[in-house]
């Protein structure tokens, strides 16, 4: 048989759940759902794009490889695999862009791109005044699109452009008594979640209910950035949950009734509001994203290993989770004081305490 679909009841980390499998042509594509219903409907979805997949390659091979064709493809393929709704938008703009920077040229053939054309992609770029990690973003994505056709093209290796990583942001004690206070509801209980479990804006704001767990303290992410993934809820995030599961009867936990709608908030209206809230709150330059930055920082500063903080966040590499967490001044000011003699450390479970004793 060309198609195949199943959906089955799995354990992920010892937490059952329903996963959604279709097969049609030889492609394959999956996901993790909270309920058999989710997974029906996921289902569905996926055999859709795999069969607008396998369409958009039939034209691919009838024809040649032109670049929008490649971004097409590539697109496609990402909806085919799961990837979460912000790295396909992130594909369909870094397209966008191409095209309006290529024009005409978006109709010829692979082949005729030249590392030349790549370096002045970047240089047009840098000219309407992009931050270089946003124009290494871009980058990434037309090598990835690149990779995806024509495997043995050569992306120029210098083309990446220097990134500051030293943007690190965390709420210290006084902030967070200030801050989230003065937001409106759901909009605190949205920044709060951000700060304490590490999910990004778009995952939070498009919540909905079968992902929520309470029982085992769970949130299922199926289309999480890096894949699906789970999220370990404290006591905390589970009361915030709880209560919206309570406040809300539809499917969405953090809805905007606003005109008779029924729709998750923008993440221009959640920005907005946060930022509104941080600028009072006397916090320069503190973007809603950097909540995510403020829970890695809190894990690894509470003596946490970067294998756990990793998974806590969901990055893949050490590296990528340095980039959003850092090590405080008091707890550089504590390893201090250890290298001086003036403290000692025990181990318990996974995490490292630091234990003063003052010396005579």
């Amino acid at each position: 048989m060309s198609r195949v679909k199943e959906v089955r009841q799995v354990k992920v980390r010892g937490v059952k759940r329903w996963q959604a499998r279709v097969q049609y042509q030889g492609r394959r594509a999956s996901c993790l759902c909270a309920s058999r219903d989710a997974a029906k409907l996921a289902r569905a979805e996926l055999l859709a794009t795999l069969k607008a997949n396998v369409e958009q390659e039939r034209c691919t091979e009838a024809a040649p490889a032109t670049l929008a064709l490649l971004c097409d493809a590539y697109v496609l393929t990402l909806e085919a695999r799961g990837k979460a709704r912000e790295t396909i938008i992130r594909a369909k703009d870094t397209a966008k862009r191409l095209t309006e920077f290529l024009g005409p040229r978006m109709r010829e053939p692979i082949g005729k791109l030249t590392e030349a054309d790549l370096y002045a992609f970047r240089a047009w770029r840098m000219e309407h005044g992009v931050k270089a990690a946003t124009v290494n973003r871009d980058l990434r994505t037309v090598r990835a699109m690149i990779r995806h056709i024509a495997p043995t093209f050569r992306f120029p290796r210098g083309i990446f452009l220097p990134e500051d990583e030293t943007r690190v942001r965390w709420l210290k004690p006084e902030d967070e008594l200030i801050v989230f206070p003065t937001m409106p509801a759901p909009f605190a209980e949205m920044a709060r979640l951000a700060a304490i479990t590490l999910m990004r804006l778009s995952e939070i704001r498009t919540l909905r209910r079968e992902m929520v767990d309470l029982a085992q303290g769970i949130v299922t992410l199926p289309r999480a950035k890096s894949g699906p993934r789970q999220v370990v809820l404290s006591e905390e995030a589970r009361g915030i949950l709880e209560r919206a599961m309570q406040a809300t009867t539809g499917a969405w936990l953090f809805p905007n009734r606003r005109g008779g709608r029924n729709v998750p908030y923008s993440r221009a209206h959640v920005s907005r509001v946060w930022h509104t809230a941080a600028a009072a709150a006397g916090l320069v330059d503190f973007r809603f994203h950097d909540l995510r930055h403020h829970g890695a920082t809190m894990a690894l500063n509470a003596g946490f290993n970067a294998s756990v903080v990793m998974d806590l966040g969901g990055w893949k590499s050490e590296r990528m989770m340095r980039r959003y967490a850092a090590v405080t001044d008091r707890t550089l000011r504590a390893a201090a004081e250890a290298v001086s003699g003036n403290a000692q450390w025990q181990q318990t479970g996974n995490s490292a305490l630091l234990l003063y004793s003052q010396r005579p």
